[in-house]
């Protein structure tokens, strides 16, 4: 036995260490960071050793569950007060906590910022070590990867800097007739049901939206429109399913580990996709003219990869482009047909101005750009309707905001712009009310604290693709808003949903007639 010790002392010593890490890494390290921001007066609920607060968010989401969900039924003013109901938990914590409080995920440790002064202190914020969080590469890789939405500091500035000089305004001016084509399919389309029915039809816009938004990206991605229609795209909104989640973090410790049915659903895709947009990369070097998938190739043989190979580099930042510029503006399109089938009256006052600016010609960069109403409603459908989820960060060193509170290292950041752009001591009184002459004098106006209209993320990280985005929704609309006047169908069931993205669950049906 005494032969034996010297061999036994090292494995022991291991297995001592990897207790005592496992100890402070589940439980320690959360205590040490909590009683950090407690000292600042940033409090919240008592989180579990393993699951965080996972349990208590179930149990609040269980009982308001049970509630009634608010349904269209044509005799009551349509509620837009989604936030309460999606995830109730962050209601309830506010009213409990105020606007800034802490809570956990598991081992994640959450700072959630809903004040408005600290979210202008976060946006003005250039510290390279406010970066995103890891868990959006571990928890959800195979949606997001490790492209430009998860990187931080080198990785992230040379995908940056590939990336945002395709996007820029002269750019995206450039893309007008890309826009225009599958703006005038949608048109047509309609056009031809409605002649059908007899110059009225009841017509579900979601996929007819989603083709334009895709059908248009896809010619800007891979100067191809035929791409949005052979399954990739499909496929990207599938693995979009397969992830659903508004915080894109499940919490569970290792869950990502598990061969469940949606995890391998999500490997088995995220392989797919891999392939193809590899394949779809090979191609586009044999084509004339240029791409973003062209662009990205390029910038994967130079500058700062990280951990990625340059395969990697190509693939996950087409993915992630692709998934935000497919849906994202999508989404906000078919809110925001809803929001103008119920409010005719700004419906009317659109519909003029579009008509008196372009005349029945097709509209153009300059003609797009004189059409004020139209810029302020789609600036307010993005105030109720944001198209990110929620805008997440991680302290990877320690890091100060303004001069109120310092972020210890490893905390995360969570703000929610849709309950940011309801709160009635930003808006006003009619926060919960869709008014686009709120935006009549600019976001300035509009807002006590402009920089807490975050439609588009924050600070320097603001999402590249807001230009392409902001034209993409003045053609449709224009093109629409010309052609077409539109109602809420009796089929229209209110009942928004948040998983990656938050869009209306049962989808939007309208009563549209030819004008």
């Amino acid at each position: 036995m005494d032969i034996a010790l010297p061999h036994v002392f090292p494995i022991f010593v291991s297995f001592f260490c990897m207790i005592m890490y496992a100890v402070y890494d589940l439980s320690l390290k959360a205590k040490i960071l909590r009683a950090k921001l407690r000292k600042q007066g940033i409090d919240g609920p008592a989180p579990s050793l393993l699951l965080g607060n996972i349990s208590d968010i179930q149990e609040i989401k269980s009982k308001a569950s049970a509630e009634d969900t608010p349904t269209y039924n044509f005799l009551e003013p349509l509620s837009l007060d989604c936030c309460t109901i999606l995830l109730p938990h962050l209601s309830q914590w506010t009213k409990q906590f105020g606007k800034t409080f802490s809570f956990a995920m598991g081992k994640v440790q959450i700072l959630y910022i809903g004040d408005g002064e600290l979210v202008k202190e976060m946006n003005s914020c250039k510290s390279p070590d406010l970066g995103k969080p890891s868990f959006l590469q571990k928890d959800r890789g195979p949606l997001l990867g490790k492209g430009l939405l998860t990187t931080s500091k080198e990785v992230w500035a040379h995908q940056r800097k590939t990336i945002a000089p395709t996007l820029y305004v002269n750019k995206v001016k450039d893309m007008l007739s890309i826009v225009l084509d599958s703006g005038n399919t949608l048109v047509e389309s309609w056009e031809k049901m409605v002649e059908t029915e007899g110059g009225i039809a009841d017509i579900k816009v979601d996929e007819y939206v989603k083709n334009f938004t895709s059908s248009s990206f896809s010619n800007v991605m891979f100067g191809r429109y035929d791409v949005a229609h052979k399954g990739l795209f499909l496929k990207f909104r599938d693995l979009m399913e397969a992830s659903g989640s508004p915080t894109v973090l499940d919490g569970r410790p290792f869950y990502r580990f598990f061969p469940t049915k949606r995890n391998r659903e999500q490997w088995r895709l995220e392989k797919e996709i891999y392939w193809i947009i590899l394949e779809l990369a090979k191609e586009s070097r044999m084509e004339e003219g240029e791409s973003m998938i062209q662009t990205l190739v390029e910038g994967s043989k130079h500058g700062e990869l990280g951990p990625s190979t340059p395969q990697q580099f190509i693939v996950d930042n087409c993915k992630e482009l692709c998934i935000v510029a497919m849906d994202v503006p999508g989404i906000t399109a078919i809110w925001g047909l809803m929001l103008l089938a119920m409010h005719p009256e700004w419906q009317s006052r659109a519909r003029a101005e579009v008509l008196e600016v372009c005349g029945g010609q097709t509209p153009d960069a300059e003609k797009l750009g004189k059409m004020k109403i139209l810029k302020m409603i789609i600036q307010e459908i993005l105030r109720l309707y944001p198209g990110v989820g929620f805008t997440v960060r991680e302290a990877l060193a320690d890091v100060q905001i303004g001069k109120k509170v310092f972020v210890p290292k490893g905390v995360n950041i969570w703000v929610w712009p849709a309950a940011l752009h309801r709160d009635p001591q930003l808006w006003g009184p009619d926060a919960l009310n869709f008014n686009p002459e709120r935006f009549a004098n600019g976001i300035p106006g509009a807002c006590k604290i402009p920089q807490a209209y975050a439609p588009f993320g924050l600070g320097p990280r603001t999402c590249p693709g807001m230009n392409l985005g902001m034209m993409e929704l003045k053609v449709m609309f224009s093109l629409i808003l010309a052609k077409f006047s539109f109602s809420l169908s009796p089929n229209y069931r209110h009942v928004p949903k948040f998983d990656v993205l938050l869009q209306p669950k049962y989808g939007v049906n309208l009563i549209i007639h030819k004008l």
